[in-house]
């Protein structure tokens, strides 16, 4: 009985390690796109990350797509004597990936 239970098991424990994988690796892809790409030199902060998802598109070069909430804080300059103070803005978008893993491009949601 304990090796059908285990035979049943380890399978469905090896699919949700890589799964997780594929979301960690997406997910730090996600976030270097976003600090080199995007928001060079501002402060990101990091809400929440959707569902990794496989994208079924025809002759298309994204294979997953990702949500992710996040905020950045803008540098706002209110006078040339005031100090630079920081403004968060909230920002909701789709990342599509390829098969590697890789930000192919991103859609900004509007809220």
């Amino acid at each position: 009985m304990r090796m059908i239970l285990l035979f049943l098991v380890f399978p469905l424990m090896i699919n949700a390690q890589v799964n997780r994988s594929a979301s960690q690796l997406a997910q730090e892809n996600i976030q270097d796109y976003l600090r080199s790409k995007l928001f060079k030199d501002q402060p990101y902060h990091p809400e929440s990350f959707g569902e990794l998802k496989p994208l079924k598109e025809d002759h298309s070069e994204t294979s997953w797509i990702m949500e992710h909430k996040f905020q950045v804080a803008e540098k706002v300059n209110k006078g040339s004597l005031k100090p630079v103070s920081l403004d968060n803005h909230e920002y909701w978008f789709f990342f599509f990936l390829d098969k590697k893993m890789r930000v192919v491009k991103a859609e900004s949601i509007q809220q």
